[in-house]
């Protein structure tokens, strides 16, 4: 049987490359262009969390982290975009080893903990290294992405385009990680720590590649960010907007290949419905997610491939 989480993202993968043929509203692109970028983000987070099994709460700081040493590099030092963000996405991810090596030798809740403690500090960092980071007055005058050769990426279809080129490389690299040996090393880590160590699995080498590999995408989010925005500032890269995208996680499905995206989308579009009721939102966010959890534990993508399973295995039994 094929796996109905692989033919769903390629359904979304299609639907995505036409969406700007289909869709010409330029509020709509904005939004679906924000949507990917997080997503690609989601990706990341989806290897430490959703494959590895371990609650990273920095993710936002990770994001702060890329975004920030792409506008520096670009604006400081005059790099080209396509220099740039290969080097802020190396950054981020020396980065991650560094803050991991101390966090994952902790388990469970005290590792969840150990990273909101770093994602505090990296907020606060941000917001008061006023000289390097602006503080709360932001960053400004970050270029739009250089041309690459005859392709331009300032118009919101052509950054649309690039993003969603970086989202397919997301997926498959996460595809191509879950299906290797190292993929299998951290789903055992994810099921079972001490029966994955007693099999030979190096229980901290896994954590430290999971956790370096999801903050490598983090980062590249965090790049994108910054320069389709043009401007960042400490409140874009706070603890609680880590929560959002735990959130965009589990509702779209952890550990599945669909499931970043389809929950990117949705609470992508879902803010710009709950506008009137803006002071509310993380309200909305924490019902939905303890909705989710309660009555749908494996996500939106999750649950439908459950169902394809058991539709499946009815067929053959009847059959």
């Amino acid at each position: 049987m094929r796996d109905p989480d692989n033919l769903l993202t390629i359904l979304i993968m299609l639907g995505l490359l036409i969406f700007p043929a289909l869709v010409t509203d330029s509020y709509y692109q904005h939004i679906m262009n924000v949507a990917l970028i997080y997503a690609i983000g989601i990706y990341g987070f989806n290897i430490i969390t959703g494959v590895t099994g371990q609650l990273n709460l920095a993710h936002a700081g990770f994001m702060g982290i890329g975004a920030y040493l792409s506008a520096l590099l670009a604006v400081r030092l005059g790099l080209n975009f396509w220099v740039a963000m290969p080097l802020s996405v190396l950054g981020t991810a020396l980065a991650g080893l560094l803050i991991g090596l101390p966090s994952l030798r902790t388990r469970g809740v005290y590792f969840a903990l150990t990273t909101m403690g770093f994602g505090e500090i990296l907020f606060i960092v941000f917001d008061n290294l006023i000289p390097v980071t602006g503080g709360p007055m932001g960053f400004t005058g970050i270029p739009a992405p250089s041309p690459l050769g005859p392709l331009a990426f300032t118009s919101k279809v052509g950054f649309y385009y690039m993003c969603l080129g970086l989202l397919f490389l997301a997926i498959y690299a996460s595809y191509t990680l879950v299906v290797s040996r190292m993929g299998r090393a951290m789903l055992a880590v994810r099921e079972n720590e001490d029966l994955a160590s007693s099999v030979g699995v190096s229980i901290t080498g896994s954590k430290i590649w999971a956790f370096v590999l999801a903050t490598a995408f983090i980062g590249l989010s965090g790049c994108l960010y910054a320069h389709y925005f043009r401007f960042i500032s400490p409140v874009s890269f706070t603890v609680g907007e880590s929560f959002r995208c735990l959130t965009m996680l589990v509702v779209g499905g952890m550990g599945t290949l669909a499931g970043p995206v389809v929950g990117s989308v949705l609470f992508t579009y879902l803010p710009e419905f709950l506008r009137d009721i803006e002071q509310y939102q993380l309200i909305v966010y924490g019902v939905v997610l303890m909705m989710c959890i309660a009555f749908l534990p494996e996500g939106l993508v999750g649950y439908l491939k459950m169902k394809a399973e058991e539709r499946s295995l009815r067929s053959r039994l009847e059959a």
